[in-house]
C-alpha cells in the first residue's frame, strides 16, 4: 500500500543498538539512489492528497452553487407576477411578449 520504494535485495549487515537502520548498512551509491526514489514517492503523494482536497473544495462548490440556485428558484416562484412586472427592465419585457 506504502509507494516508499523498498529495496530489491535483503541486505546482511550487523545489528547492534546504536544501529540507525538498514540504508547505513548499505554503499553510499545505493543509499543516493535510494533517496531520490523515496523523494520522488514522497512528491508524489503530496500531489496525490492535493488534488484529492481540491477535488473535495469543487465537489463542496458545486452542492452550495447548486442549493443556492435552487433557493433563488423557490423565492422566484413564490413572489406574486406583479412584483415581476415592476422589477423587470422594459427590454426583458418585451423579450418576454415576444416570445
Amino acid at each position: 500500500m506504502c509507494s516508499t520504494p523498498k529495496p530489491k535485495r535483503k541486505v546482511k549487515a550487523k545489528t547492534t543498538n546504536d544501529s540507525v537502520g538498514f540504508l547505513s548498512a548499505i554503499s553510499s551509491e545505493k543509499r543516493r539512489t535510494f533517496a531520490k526514489r523515496a523523494n520522488i514517492a514522497s512528491k508524489r503523494r503530496a500531489e496525490i492528497i492535493k488534488l484529492k482536497q481540491t477535488e473535495l473544495t469543487c465537489v463542496a462548490n458545486l452542492k452550495t452553487n447548486h442549493i443556492s440556485r435552487d433557493n433563488k428558484a423557490k423565492t422566484n416562484t413564490t413572489q406574486s407576477w406583479l412584483y415581476w412586472l415592476f422589477n423587470t427592465s422594459i427590454t426583458e419585457l418585451i423579450r418576454s411578449l415576444v416570445h
